[in-house]
């Protein structure tokens, strides 16, 4: 079964937050927590989007803003969301908003059209339309890319 699919109504659940001007969601399967922001390190030399990295439970962990991530201004977060990029790294996502679970039927959430879906890992994994609105959902392997992890991995281990 894939992460945030409920098995009993056949849908994906997700969780719904936001930047302060933009409403989106990740995959509930693959939150781990959400929590107070933490304080952050930062490392020269990374995208825009990656604040730095903060020790979360033990483990250092970068931190996205989502704001920038998503095209928009940073977000002053209240919120972090710590998400399994896979079964080893999380990734941590600063949002101004958690404003709850939505479980919405699989035909709901579609595949980006392929002009919103760019070049590359995809950013969103779906969007769906719901109350005159659109969610889009945020694909938590490809928060950090892939050149990236090693860069921070080099930084975090010493």
């Amino acid at each position: 079964m894939k992460p945030g699919v409920d098995q009993g109504v056949r849908g994906v659940s997700l969780l719904v937050c936001g930047t302060g001007g933009k409403t989106f969601a990740v995959p509930l399967g693959a939150v781990r927590e959400t929590l107070r922001p933490l304080p952050v390190s930062p490392v020269p030399g990374m995208p825009g989007f990656v604040l730095g990295v903060a020790r979360v439970r033990g483990s250092a962990v970068p931190v996205v803003d989502a704001g920038v991530l998503t095209g928009g201004r940073p977000v002053e977060a209240t919120r972090w969301i710590t998400l399994s990029a896979d079964a080893h790294r999380s990734v941590a996502l600063a949002v101004a908003a958690v404003t709850g679970i939505r479980t919405l039927p699989m035909s709901d959430l579609e595949q980006l059209p392929p002009l919103l879906g760019g070049e590359g890992p995809q950013l969103f994994s779906g969007i769906a339309s719901r109350d005159g609105e659109f969610l889009l959902a945020l694909e938590a392997s490809h928060l950090v890319p892939d050149g990236l992890w090693d860069r921070l991995a080099g930084v975090t281990s010493s």
